[in-house]
């Protein structure tokens, strides 16, 4: 056989072991190959380059031979082949075509795409894709994982054995943390299995398992998460232990088993999916047979969106808990255990190009009310809207609703609502912006139920207004842009006497009232020019001033939560300072100018910096109502070291709402997150002190929150 000949075929046979099925296959898997025929050939030349039908080989070695009467090849000394993006280095390298053994010796190394296979020597049959690797180890580049064993056994065109085996995704000779295994089976691409696993941290036994799940390749693998452990004074000692279940590449769900020393043993799913056209959804539940209430606990969540065309889209959304104070035991976080309400709703939208049609059953459940049957449920309510058609210089367009209203105790009854409006906008002399609108407001109700007011009722309330504004705009420096824009407004509303209605919601008392609004808004952009990418533009600054003058009516200020009867609205501040893209300023605040007092002022501050560091400053005040600060801070201790804190103080009640102190420590491959917190007993929420600690191995996961896919 010619030199040439001969290279083809060694080069052939090997790399369609190692490296021709690409990532989805395993480093050694081949192909039979037809058999060739064989002459007898001397030491071959090296480097020799030879073209095969696709792809392009090259063969280096200090010595290649060719003996005939075994049909068997050897290449020897600094054996090198390169193929594809792979290669394949030993110091010896032999095939035998009858029989389909190939043989390599000495410093062996398996290399594409940076993951790599090596050991001392490789003994693989290319017919039965069985073989043996002895003292090696696989390594996967994206996910630092690394197998080590004395003896390797590929059982499968994807399947390994290791005996007496160890895994980590720590780098070096003695890494940090490790798992030692009696038995490890392996199926590349999907998942790992160890039998009697010890798990290490440096070279002190941690804790013993019979049985490990972890993943085998670097996507989502089914598998046990890291666990979380606890000490609560409502729960006790507690374990949360979840289990990782990728379903397939549109599913997944994650299921926890909470065992809690005070409570119980409690059980958990979340579930996840992806469908067509963006559709998508989630599944939330946990109950627990709570031992120290003696009943069942637990909570209900689900959401999805299903977008059957462009125009019309289904959604759902539920939310319930078996009892009310289940969110005072079980919350984590002020979100939750504060929780009043929760809505639950199924609901579709239709959509044309100047109207939209929309239905939804709502029901809400009462979390503060002794029991829900005096809740105002929604069941059902319609909405239609009519966005606008030009006829002449005017716009026509309506918001009309219908709903239905129930109570296990109260009124029922439904509720028309017809809102025709028509509008005129023009520009004068080029340079002012100006608005007119009319609209008038029919109510028509079917009252029953526990109410006086049965039957049918009507009512009907014009409204309307204008504004006037004068856009200024300059350019400094062509990088700084400045928008000015001074406003005027006036609404109307009708009054008229509808205290003989039924009252469902604030929607039945609208309030009549003749009002005037001043406003100056001021916002600077800065442009930032990217060397080979388009320039930026960002805001670094927003700041509205207005105020309000109410010739007659009321008004129904949420803000304010009270109507003094004041002539002058509050004078209003907004504004968003943004300097730096790490830093940003928020101010809102409302200041009584009758009586020169603050009525609100929230401010919050935030700096999001390099890595985790990052701080936060809330302050939020309401006259007579509430008065705190929040605040929040993640930054570095040492290079491995990080502190979270946070904290919530109440300047009306003297004391902390809430606190939170964590401290991480981070190696390469592994984390610890110890943390403490502190929520404080009121009149509502009874309080609960709280210290976890959370481990995370780089590769094989932590526990916490799981996004969509």
């Amino acid at each position: 056989m010619k030199p040439a000949r001969a290279l083809w075929l060694l080069t052939y046979l090997l790399f369609s072991a190692a490296l021709a099925h690409g990532k989805e296959k395993a480093i050694f898997s081949s192909k039979p190959v037809s058999p060739v025929s064989a002459t007898p050939a001397d030491k071959a030349a090296s480097p020799e380059k030879v073209t095969l039908p696709d792809k392009e080989a090259t063969l280096k070695a200090d010595s290649l031979f060719v003996d005939s009467p075994t049909d068997s090849y050897r290449a020897e000394g600094n054996v090198q082949i390169l193929q594809g993006g792979g290669s394949l280095l030993a110091d010896s390298v032999i095939y035998r075509r009858l029989t389909g053994d190939t043989l390599a010796e000495g410093d062996v190394l398996l290399e594409r795409g940076g993951d790599t296979m090596k050991g001392d020597r490789l003994s693989l049959n290319l017919l039965t894709q069985n073989g043996e690797l002895t003292n090696g180890e696989l390594f996967i580049k994206k996910s630092n994982f690394r197998l080590r064993a004395p003896r390797l056994l590929k059982t499968g065109e994807d399947d390994y054995r290791v005996e007496q085996g160890t895994f980590t995704t720590c780098d070096g000779e003695h890494p940090s943390w490790r798992f030692e295994a009696k038995k490890v089976d392996v199926t590349l691409n999907e998942y790992a299995t160890a039998r009697n696993a010890v798990f290490y941290v440096d070279d002190f036994p941690i804790f013993y398992t019979p049985y490990l799940v972890f993943p085998a390749n670097t996507d989502r693998q089914s598998g046990l998460m890291i666990p979380k452990l606890g000490f609560s004074s409502k729960k006790g000692f507690y374990l949360d232990q979840p289990y990782y279940w990728a379903i397939d590449p549109s599913q997944e769900a994650t299921f926890d088993l909470d065992l809690e020393s005070s409570r119980g043993v409690g059980a958990g799913v979340d579930y996840r999916y992806l469908r067509p056209n963006d559709s998508q959804g989630r599944l939330r539940a946990f109950g627990i047979y709570d031992t120290n209430e003696s009943k069942f606990r637990g909570e209900l969540q689900q959401k999805h969106l299903e977008l059957l065309t462009p125009e019309l889209t289904l959604a759902s959304t539920v939310h319930l808990v078996s009892d009310r104070r289940y969110y005072l035991d079980y919350g984590e976080f002020s979100g939750e255990y504060n929780r009043q309400l929760l809505e639950s709703s199924v609901s579709f939208d239709r959509r044309w190009e100047r109207y939209g049609l929309s239905g939804a059953l709502r029901y809400d459940q009462d979390l503060e009310a002794a029991n829900n049957r005096a809740t105002l449920q929604r069941l059902p309510t319609f909405g239609f809207i009519a966005a606008g058609e030009k006829v002449g210089p005017l716009f026509l367009s309506m918001d009309s609703s219908l709903t239905n209203f129930e109570h296990a105790v109260g009124p029922t009854g439904q509720r028309l609502v017809l809102h025709p409006r028509v509008s005129y906008y023009a520009k004068p002399a080029g340079i002012l912006d100006f608005s007119l609108f009319g609209a008038f407001q029919q109510r028509l109700y079917n009252a029953g139920g526990d109410t006086p007011e049965t039957g049918w009722r009507q009512i009907g309330q014009a409204d309307g207004g204008g504004s006037l504004s004068l856009p200024l705009e300059r350019i400094y420096d062509g990088t700084l842009r400045h928008l000015l824009v001074p406003s005027l407004q006036y609404n109307y509303v009708q009054r008229r006497s509808d205290e003989d209605l039924p009252f469902y919601d604030y929607g039945d008392r609208v309030l009549g009232q003749s009002i005037a609004y001043w406003s100056v808004a001021n916002t600077f952009t800065r442009k930032y020019a990217r060397e080979g990418m388009p320039d930026e533009y960002r805001d670094i600054l927003y700041l509205k001033l207005s105020q309000g003058y109410q010739f007659s009516g009321q008004r129904r200020d949420l803000l304010t939560l009270v109507d003094e009867g004041n002539r002058l609205t509050d004078l209003m501040l907004e504004s968003v300072v943004s300097p730096l893209q790490e830093l940003s300023l928020l101010v809102d605040g409302r200041y009584n100018t009758t009586d020169n007092q603050l009525s609100t002022a929230n401010l919050g501050v935030q700096f999001k910096g390099e890595g985790r560091n990052q701080a936060t400053v809330t302050y939020r005040h309401s006259r007579d109502q509430l008065d705190y600060l929040g605040a929040g801070v993640t930054f570095p201790l040492t290079s491995q070291l990080t502190a979270d804190l946070l904290g919530r103080y109440s300047f009306d009640k003297g004391g902390f709402l809430e606190s939170r102190y964590a401290v991480e420590y981070r190696q390469q491959c592994w984390s610890v997150v110890l943390a403490y917190s502190d929520r404080v007993s009121s009149h509502q929420v009874s309080g609960e002190k709280q210290f976890t600690i959370n481990f995370s191995l780089a590769g094989l996961g932590s526990l916490g929150p799981l996004q969509t896919f």
